[in-house]
């Protein structure tokens, strides 16, 4: 009995493993329609904001010092923006981890 007890818990634990942390915000928003957005009204402040919450939230997860971005001011709605166009069919989590992933 208490071999199967284990077993499940070990099961449980490796079931969970591969699941997202849950996003909030524009993270499910499509880049088409952000591009779409974005080419009508120019820069969308919610978009701009939830960029520099999601790179927060990605440094304090990761431990990486990205200081670099504060002190060249880098426009991260910008390169969200390039990323999006270069490749329409992705998510805005998707293009953000790649911009992230671009940043020394």
């Amino acid at each position: 009995m208490v071999h199967k007890i284990v077993t499940l818990f070990i099961f449980l634990i490796f079931a969970n493993a591969g699941v997202s942390q849950t996003m909030f915000g524009h993270s499910n928003t499509e880049c088409i329609d952000f591009l779409e957005e974005h080419k009508k009204s120019g820069t969308d402040l919610a978009i701009s904001n939830w960029i520099l919450g999601y790179f927060s939230g990605r440094i304090r997860e990761t431990g990486r010092e990205l200081q670099i971005i504060n002190d060249l001011n880098i426009p991260l709605y910008d390169l969200l923006l390039k990323t999006c166009s270069g490749d329409p069919n992705m998510n805005l989590q998707q293009a953000a981890d790649i911009v992230y992933v671009i940043i020394p």
